[in-house]
């Protein structure tokens, strides 16, 4: 009998096994149909679980920033982060970025990424004197 037949027709068939008195029939048909049945419920929760992975997939995605050079994930109003944009773009995982002195680098790809912040800051710090005019040196002597 075809599996894909055996769940619907099988609790008849093993019904009227029993009642003709062909009780090792009926057992086997009764066994194959708890087989299937264990079958079906493996798969059901293995695609539940694809379903629950797309959703927080998606969840997570809706809530990923991207500040041009690497993302973030907001809760409300908290920024979580930052992430390797690598990583995540190509691979869907989110790597946390470590904290450098000018730069966030990424111990998973080895990518790095620029602190904006941090350079601003360093440059407004160093900032030059303004140039003083001086005259010109005499290339020919007269």
């Amino acid at each position: 009998m075809s599996k894909k037949l055996l769940h619907a027709t099988g609790f008849g068939r093993i019904h009227q096994l029993i009642t003709e008195g062909r009780d090792d029939e009926a057992r086997e048909l009764l066994k194959a149909l708890q087989e299937e049945y264990i079958s079906l419920v493996e798969e059901n929760e293995a695609l539940r679980n694809q379903i629950i992975e797309v959703a927080q997939v998606l969840d997570m995605a809706e809530c990923m920033e991207f500040d041009g050079q690497k993302y973030w994930l907001t809760d409300e109003l908290r920024h979580k982060g930052p992430y390797c944009q690598l990583c995540y773009d190509r691979d869907g995982l989110l790597m946390r970025l470590q904290k450098q002195q000018r730069h966030w680098k990424c111990h998973s790809c080895g990518n790095v990424f620029l602190d904006a912040k941090a350079v601003k800051e360093n440059t407004a710090r160093r900032a030059f004197p303004a140039a003083v005019p001086r005259p010109p040196i005499p290339l020919f002597m007269k």
